[in-house]
C-alpha cells in the first residue's frame, strides 16, 4: 500500500505529539509544584515571623525544655490560616519547631544560650553567635506539605525531605 503525503504528514505529526508530550507534561508539572512550594514557603516563612516576634516579647523561662507555649499556638494558628496543616494538628505533630536564643539573665548576672526543640524532622541550626540579645524561631516541615509530589512519576521524588524557615529577632523583653 502506497502512502499519500497526507498520511506521511499525520503519521509524522502524531510522532512528535507522542514524543514531545510527556517533555512538556513533565515541565508542566514541574512549574505547578515549583509554584505551590514557593507560595506555601511565604505562608512557612509568616509562620515563623510570628513565633519569632512572641518569642521575642515574652519572658522565657531557662529551664524550659521546650519552646514556650504561646509561640508553638502563633506557629499552629498562622500554618493553620495558610492551608499547610489541617484544623486539629499542630506543628510539633507535623514538623519541628526550634528555638535558639541568647538573653541576659539578670537575677543571675549571666548571658543564657540555649536551644530547645519540640517535633521532629530537621536538625536545629547552630546558634548564630550574635553579640546582642536575640531569639532565633525555626520551623521544619516535610515537603510534601508544602506542594504534591507531582514529579515524583518522573523520578524526581522529595519525600522524606524537610523544608525550613528561620526567623531571628532580637529579644526585647525589659525586667
Amino acid at each position: 500500500m502506497v502512502q499519500t503525503p497526507v498520511r506521511k504528514r499525520r503519521a509524522a505529526s502524531l510522532l512528535e505529539i507522542i514524543l514531545g508530550l510527556p517533555v512538556v507534561l513533565i515541565l508542566l508539572f514541574a512549574v505547578v509544584q515549583f509554584g505551590l512550594l514557593q507560595s506555601n514557603q511565604q505562608s512557612l516563612k509568616q509562620a515563623s515571623r510570628a513565633g519569632a516576634l512572641i518569642a521575642a516579647e515574652f519572658p522565657i523561662d531557662f529551664n524550659a525544655g521546650t519552646p514556650p507555649t504561646q509561640v508553638v499556638t502563633a506557629i499552629t494558628e498562622v500554618l493553620q490560616e495558610g492551608g499547610l496543616l489541617g484544623s486539629g494538628e499542630t506543628v510539633q505533630s507535623v514538623g519541628a519547631v526550634h528555638l535558639n536564643y541568647r538573653i541576659y539573665d539578670s537575677v543571675n548576672d549571666t548571658e543564657v544560650v540555649k536551644s530547645v526543640s519540640i517535633g521532629s524532622g530537621c536538625q536545629a541550626p547552630a546558634q548564630p553567635g550574635l553579640a546582642y540579645d536575640y531569639v532565633q524561631i525555626t520551623i521544619c516541615l516535610p515537603a510534601t506539605r508544602l506542594a504534591p509530589n507531582t514529579t515524583a512519576c518522573f523520578g524526581v521524588d522529595y519525600t522524606g525531605r524537610f523544608v525550613s524557615q528561620t526567623s531571628l529577632f532580637r529579644y526585647e523583653k525589659t525586667p
